[in-house]
This record gives structure tokens, C-alpha cells and sequence, in this order.
């Protein structure tokens, strides 16, 4: 008598991967056909959930799905090539319940990944192109630098706070010029320790600011890729939008037309108003706190040069400023300069002051 045997096939099925990535972990949930499975925990590497995969479900589809953050887009890419399908999710658009709130572990967090991921609940974030990534963390970079060398200043403005030491009036309103640096390096204490230090601190300045330096040169460069070029030089006739504000927008936006209305667009940079109703009253509150946190600062930023500088802008300032107060009326010309910048990324076409509506 022959034995038979007949081995399991997924074929036509699809298995649903919710995955918590860590640095030196995944952990990994599966769900298929409304059922949860099992979670474990292994390798972070997609090889080895690629080997787990196949050998336990073979021929099936494979539908994975992880939160945004530290780990960047390599591993959705790996996957891919590996033939096994992953979306890359805003952590803030997973279903959260009251329990799973009060019971983070690693294996819920997968799970609730999972679970939305096979109810079809699940947005992908947009993904650039390596040549992307790498363009946009170039340009990271520089508010990096900014930031460090920020620190650095108030560290040594702490110190002489510290030490007893005022500021004479006149490097008030003009700190951190040369002059200033000069009357620093100049400075008597009577402590040898507190000279040295100011002055160790003085060079980690003027070593960031150099490299910063380097940056926007490598920015400025950066715009004259071919990809770039004609959209970031079409932005920069934009009221208050220079090289930086410019580079940021076509590394971080990528490809306007991906919104395919200015509320989208308006929604993903972060001026979108909260909204609260019940019955017959609606009550629209503050900005909503989900943001491009950059793009939104840097384009309140042009708000105000364009306020300045476009007169039609600063006609539609006044009267919003009569009605809401200056704070809320910037706020409204940020959104309506935000709707101009779709429009000449869209229409490829210079900005265009005087232009009421």
C-alpha cells in the first residue's frame, strides 16, 4: 500500500504581519482569515521573516505593515524585493482602544498593527526614493546643525549667568556677531577654569557654524538637480520661500500631485482645524496637533515676509487681524501661502503678487 502525503498550501490565502520594529528585535504578529494566530519575536533582519513565512504558510500572500520612525524605509524596501507586500503607517493612525492604551507591550503594539492591517484600516505613509531619502536627510542636516549650535550658544550665555557676568546693552540686540565672539575670547575672570571653558565652548561654535556653512553650500547645490531645479526655482518666487524653505519642500512633499486637493495638502502640513460638534452646534478650535512640524514653521515663517513684501497679502492680514487677533491671522495667511505654493508647484508657474485670490 502507497502512503500519500500531501503537504499544507496557502495557496490563495493571505496572511496579515503586524511588526514592532526595534533596533535589536522585531516582534511579529500574524492574522489570517479574522483569526490571530501567534506573535514571536526574531532577527531584525527581513530574511529571517521571509524564511518563517515560507516555511509555515507556504504560496500564501503576505501583507505587512509597520510604524514610522527611527528605522527609516530600508526594511519595506527589502521586503519587497523578497516578493512580500509592507506599508509603512503613521504610528497615529492605528486603532488604539482604552486597554491596549493601558497595556503597551511589544506584542499588543504588533498585534494592533495586524489586526488593522487585515480590516483594512491602514493608510500607507508616502515613501521617497532612496535618492530621495538620502536628499532630504541632507537637508535635515542643516536644521541639525542649527539646533546644536543653539545649545552651544546658551550654554555659554548660561555660564555667564552663572558666573555673575551682564551682557553690556549694546550686544543686547546683537549677540553672536564678531564683535561679541571678540569681547568673549577678551573677557577677564578670575577663575583660569571659567576662561577655558568659555573658550573650549567658542570653538565647538565656530566649528558648527562652518560646517553649517558647508551644508547650505551642499544645499544650495542639491537644487540644481535636474529633478529639483525647475520646481525649487518657481518656489523661491514665493514671498519669504529662499534655498532652505525651497530645499525642504521638494525633499519633504516629493510630488504634489500625491494630494489631490489643498485640504489633503493643508491636513499633512498641520493647519487644519480641530473640529468639535453636537447636534446643530459646530465649534472649530485651534490647529490640530499633527503636523510637519519643519514645513509648518518654515512656511509661518514666509507668512510673515509675505505679509511684508506682497500687498495683497498685507491688505488680507489686516482685515483677518481685525477679526481674530494677529497670532490666528498668520496662521490664515500661512494656509492661503500654502495654496499659492500648490498652485505654482502644480502649474509651474512664477508667484504672482497683487493678486487678492
Amino acid at each position: 500500500m502507497t502512503k500519500v502525503t500531501q503537504k499544507i498550501d496557502f495557496t490563495g490565502q493571505t496572511i496579515y504581519v503586524g511588526i514592532d520594529v526595534h533596533a535589536k528585535s522585531w516582534n511579529v504578529s500574524l492574522y489570517f482569515d479574522q483569526q490571530y494566530l501567534k506573535s514571536f519575536t526574531q532577527p531584525p533582519m527581513p530574511s529571517a521573516l521571509e524564511t518563517f513565512l515560507h516555511q509555515s504558510y507556504p504560496n500564501a500572500t503576505y501583507k505587512c505593515a509597520y510604524e514610522s520612525g527611527f528605522c527609516g524605509y530600508w526594511i519595506q524596501r527589502e521586503l519587497l524585493l523578497l516578493g512580500i507586500g509592507c506599508i509603512v503607517v503613521n504610528a497615529a493612525d492605528i486603532p488604539r482602544t482604552d486597554k491596549t492604551i493601558k497595556n503597551k507591550t511589544d506584542t499588543n503594539d504588533s498585534k494592533r498593527i495586524a489586526q488593522a492591517l487585515q480590516a483594512g484600516l491602514l493608510n500607507p505613509i508616502f515613501i521617497p526614493d532612496e535618492e530621495m531619502e538620502a536628499d532630504r536627510q541632507l537637508v535635515r542636516c542643516n536644521e541639525r546643525f542649527t539646533n546644536d549650535l543653539t545649545r552651544a550658544k546658551n550654554r555659554i550665555k548660561g555660564l555667564l549667568y552663572q558666573l555673575g557676568i551682564k551682557l553690556p546693552d549694546y550686544f543686547l540686540n546683537n549677540n553672536w556677531s564678531n564683535q561679541f565672539i571678540k569681547w568673549l575670547r577678551e573677557l577677564e575672570l578670575k577663575n583660569p577654569s571659567a576662561k577655558i571653558t568659555i573658550h573650549h565652548q567658542l570653538i565647538m561654535v565656530e566649528n558648527i557654524r562652518k560646517q553649517k556653512l558647508e551644508v547650505l553650500k551642499d544645499i544650495r547645490l542639491l537644487l540644481k538637480k535636474e529633478r529639483y531645479a525647475a520646481t525649487a526655482t518657481l518656489l523661491m518666487t514665493v514671498p519669504g520661500i529662499g534655498p532652505i524653505t525651497s530645499a525642504t519642500l521638494v525633499t519633504e512633499i516629493g510630488d504634489m500631485k500625491r494630494f489631490s486637493n489643498f485640504e489633503k495638502l493643508n491636513s499633512f502640513i498641520g493647519y487644519y482645524p480641530s473640529q468639535f460638534s453636537s447636534g446643530e452646534n459646530v465649534h472649530q478650535g485651534n490647529i490640530i496637533g499633527r503636523q510637519h512640524k519643519r514645513l509648518r514653521s518654515l512656511i509661518i515663517e514666509a507668512a510673515w515676509t509675505a505679509v511684508r513684501t506682497d500687498p495683497a497679502m498685507t491688505l488680507v492680514y489686516n482685515q483677518f487681524k481685525m477679526k481674530v487677533g494677529p497670532k490666528r491671522a498668520i496662521i490664515k495667511i500661512a494656509r492661503k501661502l500654502l495654496s499659492r505654493i500648490r498652485y505654482v508647484w502644480l502649474i509651474q508657474e512664477e508667484y504672482e503678487k497683487n493678486v487678492v485670490q
